[in-house]
């Protein structure tokens, strides 16, 4: 695909969503907004089309009017179903652009959902494939979540929808959900369980569970089944859903209209739905919103996490020297408790350098340890020591 043709479908995108949730809202001055946006999206797909076709170096596309650019497609042989309705579509849109005429919300539901038919169809003719699964292949990086989507968009080729369903929250639950799920919790006793061990199990998994439900005793209580064990933090997801700049409601759309899942042990997943949800739900209709509420999730949060930035690790220097017989405190401080001196028969990595709790001091963070011997485990731990020459 042309970066130009890309970059015109990626405009159009923005400008879908935007009609969508216009139209969605019911509201006749919006449903007004909407339609003129839709058409713009049409508009720019069209665009996108003939771009690829490399039919505007052939003539020039900008000073064509709607209906020659439709005639452009028809003689490049692209398929242009349900066109009446498209060309009132811009009719429509001149009416309300122009002298201000609102659209009755029922009829722009409906000039919605035939501009996506008629989109997705030259598309596919083009591109061999849909809006969302352009937006799929351009745009989200290669890995197990890529991969999850397309399995479900092949299971609702099949007309697989329930499972296709469940592939969609799959996703959602590996991208997401699965921070707050508290499964790897299960057997944990605050009271015995030390600092170090719950700060590993934390980083792990569930991290943004509840604290009170990261423990034996209240999953015991209150995990009935295996879906229970993902506990949502509804302020959090607010919170997230802010940051990344997304709809809560769109998040929560999408969570009421898939099925519940969670990733117990590796690869070990359980779903649950509802016992009318087949017959109302599991349909294209439902599986392509839905898809598309997750490929806009996907895909800020993908644009979100490429804006983190990380010290450079490629470059390494020789470590400072450290002396046998010296302290090794718990803490950067004289005062602190010694864990152990340094010994010769010790290797050691420097970790960190950190001022003191005296800031005239300065302390090495290391790691001491000792080879294996007769298959006896190595000793290692890590501390500080008191820098006493020049670093």
């Amino acid at each position: 695909m042309k970066s130009s043709t890309l970059n015109t479908l990626l405009v159009s995108k923005a400008i879908y969503y935007e009609t969508r949730d216009l139209i969605n809202s019911g509201n006749k001055h919006k449903c007004t907004a909407g339609i003129i946006l839709l058409q713009d999206f049409v508009e720019l797909v069209i665009l996108a089309a003939l771009d690829e076709l490399n039919v505007d170096e052939q003539r020039n596309l900008e000073s064509k009017s709607f209906d020659e650019l439709i005639g452009e497609l028809k003689k490049q042989g692209v398929p242009t179903i349900k066109l009446g309705t498209i060309k009132a579509l811009n009719k429509q849109r001149v009416i309300a652009k122009h002298y201000g005429q609102l659209s009755e919300p029922e009829s722009v539901v409906n000039y919605f959902n035939t501009a996506d038919l008629f989109v997705d169809t030259i598309l596919k003719h083009v591109f061999g494939k849909s809006l969302p699964e352009i937006f799929m292949t351009d745009l989200l990086k290669e890995g197990h979540i890529k991969k999850t989507v397309v399995n479900a968009i092949e299971l609702s080729k099949k007309e697989l929808f329930i499972d296709a369903l469940i592939e969609l929250r799959k996703t959602f639950y590996l991208a997401y959900e699965q921070d707050y799920s508290i499964y790897h919790w299960k057997n944990v006793n605050d009271e015995i369980m030390s600092p170090a061990a719950r700060w590993g199990l934390y980083l792990l998994t569930g991290s943004k569970a509840p604290y009170q439900k990261r423990n034996t005793k209240w999953i015991n209580e209150n995990v009935f089944k295996p879906t229970d064990y993902v506990q949502i933090d509804y302020e959090q997801l607010k919170f997230d859903c802010i940051e990344l700049g997304l709809s809560t409601v769109h998040v929560e759309n999408f969570r009421r209209l898939t099925p519940e899942v969670v990733q117990t042990d590796h690869d070990h997943w359980h779903s649950r739905y509802e016992s009318n949800y087949v017959a109302n739900e599991a349909n294209i209709e439902n599986f392509n919103y839905c898809l598309d509420l997750l490929l806009e999730f996907l895909l800020k949060k993908q644009e979100f996490d490429s804006k983190r930035k990380w010290p450079k690790r490629e470059k390494s220097i020789p470590a400072p020297p450290i002396y046998v017989g010296k302290q090794v405190y718990v803490k950067p401080s004289q005062t602190a408790e010694a864990i152990e001196v340094v010994k010769s028969d010790f290797y050691y990595e420097v970790l960190e350098i950190v001022t003191g709790f005296d800031s005239e001091e300065r302390f090495l963070y290391i790691h001491l340890y000792q080879e294996p011997k007769n298959g006896v485990p190595a000793k290692s731990f890590r501390g500080y020591l008191l820098i006493e020459d020049t670093v």
